[in-house]
C-alpha cells in the first residue's frame, strides 16, 4: 500500500524539519494532500497514489537536466535496452558530439568547455523513444575575484535605494543619488555599495482607483518582474529627452507641479503612488520627444535593446499595459476578460493593438537599464573592486508578470514563507509563488537561468535572497480559522541551480553571496562554501550557544558581514526594542508571553553587547556608562551606539563588510516589519539628509576611516585564503 507520506516524499515534500529551537516538526497528511493537489499529483485514493508514485519513479531515457561540475567526468547513461543515438549541440546550435550507445551502457563525454548544451537522444530498434535534455557543465566554484584569492578584507556601504535623497530627486532615491553614494563611498576607501532589489513596480501604484492593500504593498522583494529594472529609480533630469522636451519644461514650470515636487522631496516617507504618477507622466512626454526628435543612433540602440531582451520584455510591457485595463483588480487570475491567460485570443488582440503603449514601457525599462549600467561603470572607474552589490529575491510575486507569462512553471496555490519561530510565532507568508520543481526541470531551468543572467548583468556581486531556496523552500498556506501558517519544506535540485549560478557568475565576473539566515538544512552551508558562494553573517544574530556574541576573528572568511538586515532593527533600534515593539503593535505575537520572552532576550543581548565591545576596547568611558545605565530596559539610545557596532563589524574576518547607511545616520525606525503590509509603513522611510550631505558628515567620514583601518588590520592578521575558507 502506498501511503500519502511515501508519495509526498517522492514528490520532494519533507516529512519533518528541525526548527530554530531544535524541536522536530512533522508534516501532517492535510498539508501533504494540499501540496500534492497544488502540484497536480493525484493522491486521494490508493489507486491514484500507486499510479502517481510509479510515474514519479519512472526513469526517463535521459534526465531532463544533467548538471556536472568541470572537475567531474561527464557520463551519460540512457535508460534503454536498445541502442541509443545521442547528439549534443552547443549554445549556437552546432553539433559538438554524437555517439551511439548500446543498451545498458554508458558514454563519457570529454573535452567540452563549460556551458549549456542541448542533448537529443533517440533509441533504435523496437518502439522508438526520444528525449531532449539540458546538459550543464559549470566551473566548480562561482566567480572568485582576485581579492578573495589574496585573502583581502574589503569594506563598503549598504543602503535602501528608495531611501536616498538628493536636491533634485523626485520624491524617491534614484540612480543619480546612487551615483553620488558610489562616489562618496569610493572616495572614502569603500569597494562596494549594496542596494535593495530593483524589480519592476506595478503601474497600478497610481492615485487613480486602486485598492488600499495595493497601495500598502510596495516591497522591492515582491515586484511584478525581477528580470527588469524599475523605472521609478530613473534620474530623469540626466536624460536627453528630458532636456529636449518643451512639454516637460512647461509641465515642471507649473506652480502646482513645482510645489508637488517640493512636497514629495520633503516628505519623510516615499509616497509611491504620487511619485510613480509624476514620473510616468514625465516619461510619457519624454517618449513623445524621443519618437519625434530622437536621433537615428538612439532609436537603433532602443531597437537593439528590445531585440536583445526578447519575449520576456515584450510580455512584461504587455502585462503592464493590461494592468492599466484592470485598475480595480490587482491579480491577473481574477481578470474576467480572458487576458489572465497569456495564450488567449483576447490577450493576442491586446498585444496587437497596444504596440505604442508597450513601446512606452520598453522605453522606460531601456533608460533604467542604461542608467544602472553607467552606475556600475562609474564604480569600476573609481577603482572599486566590486562596485554594485545587488539583490535577487528568491520568489516571484504571485500577481506578477513572471507567473502570468509562464504559469506552468509555478505552483499557483502555494506560497513561500517561513515556519513559526520565537520571534515571529505566526510564521511568515511572503507573497511569492514557488517554482514547480518538476516543471522547472521540464523547462530546462530557462526561467531561473534568465533570472540569474538579468540580475548579474551590471553587478559586481549578487545577493541571493533566502539562498536555502536552492535546496528547499517552505511552502505555506493558511487554513481557515488558524492564524499560524501551515506548510512543509519542499526540495529542489541544488546541484542544477548552483551549477547555473556558477556558470553565469563566471561569465559575468560576479561574486555570489547566499543569504543563509533562518532555518538552514544540514550540509547546506558546506555546499555553498565548496562552490564559492559567500555566507551571510549578521552581527545581531551571530551568537554562541550561551547567547554571547561571536568574536570577530571567528567569522568565516568566505562571508559578507553586516550589523543587521532590512528585516531587522538598526543599531539604535535594536537597543530600544524597536522591532519587538513594532511586532507587538502589528499583532505578530500569538500571546503576551511571547512578547515578554523577546523583551527578556533583548535585555540579555544588550548586556552581551557591552561585554563584546568592552572586550575589544571599543567603548569610550562615557558611552559604556550610558549603555550600562540603559541596558536593563533599553529606554534610550546611547549617543554613538553605532560606533562600536560598526567597528566590531569592520574587525570581523569576513571577506566583505558593509556598513548600513542608516546606522551611520542613527536611524531608529525599522525599514520593514516582515509579515505586514498595511499594519506598518514598510519600505518607505527616507534618510533625513541628502547623499551629498551624508558624504560631508563627520560621522560618515569617521565610520569609513575606522572601517578602512580595521579592514587593513584584518588583512595583516589573516591566515592564507585556503585556510580561511576552511575556518569557521
Amino acid at each position: 500500500m502506498v501511503t500519502l507520506k511515501e508519495l509526498a516524499e517522492a514528490a520532494g515534500i519533507s516529512s519533518s524539519y528541525t526548527d530554530k529551537t531544535g524541536t522536530e516538526r512533522y508534516t501532517s497528511d492535510d498539508v501533504r494532500g494540499f501540496f500534492l493537489r497544488a502540484m497536480g499529483i493525484a493522491g486521494e485514493t490508493e489507486q491514484q497514489r500507486e499510479a502517481s508514485l510509479a510515474a514519479l519513479k519512472k526513469e526517463p531515457l535521459l534526465p531532463d537536466v544533467m548538471p556536472f561540475y568541470a572537475s567531474e567526468s561527464v557520463v551519460l547513461t540512457p535508460k534503454c535496452n536498445s541502442t541509443c543515438e545521442i547528439e549534443i549541440s552547443d549554445e549556437k546550435g552546432n553539433t559538438v558530439w554524437s555517439h551511439a550507445v548500446a543498451g545498458g551502457q554508458t558514454a563519457e563525454v570529454a573535452g567540452l568547455p563549460c556551458g549549456y548544451y542541448d542533448v537529443c537522444a533517440r533509441t533504435r530498434g523496437g518502439e522508438e523513444e526520444r528525449a531532449c535534455s539540458l546538459l550543464i557543465i559549470a566551473p566548480d566554484m562561482c566567480w572568485q575575484p582576485e581579492f578573495l584569492k589574496q585573502g583581502q578584507h574589503l569594506g563598503g556601504i549598504s543602503a535602501m535605494l528608495y531611501a536616498l535623497r538628493s536636491e533634485d530627486s523626485l520624491g524617491i532615491g534614484d540612480f543619480g543619488c546612487l551615483k553620488e553614494l558610489v562616489r562618496i563611498t569610493a572616495q572614502n576607501g569603500g569597494d562596494a555599495v549594496g542596494i535593495s532589489p530593483l524589480g519592476i513596480m506595478s503601474p497600478q501604484m497610481l492615485p487613480s482607483p486602486v485598492t488600499a492593500a495595493l497601495k500598502g504593498d510596495v516591497s522591492p522583494y515582491r515586484t511584478i518582474s525581477r528580470l527588469f529594472i524599475n523605472y521609478v529609480y530613473l534620474n530623469l533630469q540626466e536624460e536627453p529627452d528630458f532636456k529636449a522636451s518643451s512639454a516637460v519644461k512647461a509641465f515642471i514650470a507649473e506652480p502646482s507641479v513645482a510645489a508637488e515636487i517640493k512636497r514629495l522631496n520633503a516628505a519623510p516617507e516615499v509616497e509611491y503612488s504620487a511619485v510613480l504618477g509624476l514620473k510616468r507622466r514625465l516619461l510619457e512626454m519624454m517618449f513623445d520627444t524621443f519618437r519625434a526628435e530622437g536621433s537615428a543612433e538612439r532609436k537603433e540602440a532602443f531597437a537593439a535593446y528590445k531585440r536583445a531582451k526578447g519575449e520576456e520584455l515584450e510580455n512584461l510591457c504587455l502585462f503592464e499595459t493590461l494592468l492599466e485595463r484592470h485598475p480595480e483588480e490587482t491579480f491577473w487570475r481574477y481578470w474576467q476578460d480572458g487576458t489572465g491567460d497569456i495564450s488567449s485570443p483576447q490577450t493576442a488582440s491586446v498585444r496587437n493593438n497596444s504596440r505604442p503603449r508597450m513601446d512606452f514601457y520598453a522605453y522606460c525599462h531601456w533608460l533604467a537599464d542604461l542608467q544602472l549600467k553607467s552606475t556600475q561603470e562609474l564604480a569600476l572607474s573609481l577603482g572599486m573592486k566590486i562596485g554594485l552589490y545587488t539583490d535577487m529575491p528568491i520568489g516571484a510575486a504571485s500577481n506578477g508578470a513572471e507567473v502570468w507569462e509562464n504559469p506552468s512553471a509555478y505552483v499557483l496555490d502555494a506560497g513561500i514563507g517561513a515556519p513559526a519561530d520565537p520571534m515571529r510565532p505566526r510564521g511568515q507568508s511572503w507573497g511569492f509563488t514557488p517554482y514547480h520543481p518538476f516543471a522547472l526541470q521540464k523547462q530546462h531551468y530557462r526561467p531561473f537561468i534568465r533570472l540569474v543572467q538579468e540580475n548579474m548583468q551590471y553587478s559586481g556581486a549578487l545577493r541571493i535572497d533566502h539562498a536555502m531556496g536552492l535546496r528547499r523552500l517552505f511552502w505555506g498556506f493558511f487554513a481557515p480559522g488558524n492564524p499560524v501558517v501551515q506548510g512543509a519544506y519542499v526540495y529542489y535540485d541544488i546541484k542544477a541551480m548552483t551549477a547555473i549560478l556558477s556558470l553565469e557568475s563566471n561569465r559575468r565576473r560576479c561574486l555570489v553571496i547566499g543569504e543563509d539566515l533562518g532555518t538552514v538544512p544540514e550540509g547546506f552551508r558546506e555546499y555553498m562554501a565548496e562552490h564559492g558562494l559567500l555566507s551571510y553573517k549578521v552581527f545581531f544574530r551571530q551568537k554562541e550557544k550561551d547567547g554571547t556574541f561571536i568574536t570577530p576573528e571567528k567569522y568565516l572568511y568566505m562571508s559578507l558581514a553586516q550589523s543587521s538586515t532590512h528585516d531587522q532593527a538598526t543599531a539604535a533600534g535594536f537597543w530600544t526594542n524597536e522591532d519587538i515593539e513594532v511586532f507587538r503593535r502589528c499583532g505578530l505575537y500569538v500571546n503576551d508571553g511571547q512578547y515578554r520572552q523577546n523583551l527578556d532576550g533583548r535585555r540579555k543581548d544588550r548586556l552581551n553587547m557591552i561585554k563584546a565591545f568592552a572586550a575589544k576596547g571599543l567603548l569610550a568611558p562615557g558611552l559604556q556608562k550610558e549603555m550600562e545605565a540603559t541596558a536593563e530596559r533599553g529606554e534610550k539610545v546611547p549617543e554613538g551606539i553605532e560606533k562600536p557596532v560598526i567597528a566590531y563589524g569592520a574587525e570581523t574576518n569576513s571577506a566583505l563588510y558593509l556598513l548600513r547607511l542608516c546606522d551611520i545616520c542613527a536611524q531608529q525606525k525599522l525599514d520593514n516589519a516582515p509579515g505586514t503590509i498595511d499594519e506598518y509603513p514598510n519600505w518607505r522611510l527616507k534618510l533625513e539628509k541628502t547623499v551629498s550631505e551624508i558624504g560631508k558628515m563627520p560621522e560618515f567620514v569617521a565610520a569609513m576611516a575606522e572601517t578602512r583601518k580595521r579592514r587593513a588590520a584584518a588583512d595583516e592578521a589573516s591566515c592564507p585564503p585556503e585556510a580561511q575558507r576552511a575556518a569557521g
